[in-house]
């Protein structure tokens, strides 16, 4: 009786839904070895329920390496791809089980919804249309690589501004998480906050000006937590050092 209350004790945490979210990482780098040591440390401290990643996950052309994983805490890994996966995508989708490279997955209080940004698009954008408007989570957020808005070198995607920005406004979707630049940055667009999550080891970037939009900047390695009740998504990212690079609070239905 006692172990089994200790147990249920010890899984608390992770079952209010918090997970760690990073990007542009399977780099043979020093960053990617600091960011995957501050996921260890992190679940160390407090049980992650699971790990997502908004894409190019092994450099520099996809193909699965098994000891960049093995560095990971050992948790249920859900990827976003990117372009740099893109040459060995079918390698990635057998090596995590999936038979696409755009699925939903339900976490607690959170629905993701993961979008393949190199290929089908309009595909993809019907697609979310209907998985939005089936989903019953207190929380919808979507995961893909290349961001809609960035100050960094690449910048954002007017491709997937026009395509996505009305459906998101409509389904008011609160979270978009991405990658491609690499930095950190907050967003906020309308009811629509968008984070560029690309500091996940790979060599880091310069930016631009940061734009209107902008309310937190940081040019850093790093990894957000991210966790969710049914009324609140709460956020912070960390730097290697465990130092806070940012925090934010949604609250549900609130503009």
């Amino acid at each position: 009786m006692l172990r089994a209350l200790l147990a249920l004790l010890f899984l608390l945490p992770a079952q209010a839904g918090r997970v760690a979210v990073f990007g542009d990482w399977g780099a043979d780098t020093p960053g990617r070895a600091q960011v995957a040591a501050l996921l260890r440390n992190a679940h160390g401290t407090q049980p992650l329920l699971a790990l997502l990643t908004v894409g190019d996950n092994f450099y520099p052309r996809g193909r699965v390496v098994e000891r960049f994983l093995q560095d990971l805490p050992t948790l249920p890994l859900y990827p976003a791809f990117g372009n740099h996966d893109a040459p060995a995508l079918s390698e990635q989708l057998r090596r995590f089980g999936l038979a696409k490279p755009y699925y939903r997955l339900r976490l607690g209080a959170v629905e993701f919804f993961f979008l393949y940004t190199e290929a089908s698009l309009r595909e993809q954008r019907a697609w979310l249309q209907e998985a939005l408007a089936t989903s019953s989570a207190p929380w919808r957020v979507v995961v893909l690589h290349r961001p809609l808005y960035s100050s960094g070198l690449h910048g954002g995607s007017p491709v997937l501004r026009s395509l996505l920005e009305p459906l998101l406004s409509q389904a008011a979707v609160p979270l978009v998480l991405t990658g491609h630049d690499h930095h950190y940055e907050r967003l906020r667009v309308g009811s629509t906050t968008h984070l560029v999550l690309g500091g996940g080891g790979a060599p880091l970037y310069p930016i631009r000006a940061p734009l209107p939009f902008t309310q937190s900047l940081a040019v850093a390695h790093h990894a957000l937590f991210l966790e969710a009740t049914d009324t609140t998504l709460e956020g912070h990212v960390l730097d290697p050092e465990g130092r806070v690079l940012d925090r934010f609070l949604l609250r549900r239905g609130s503009p």
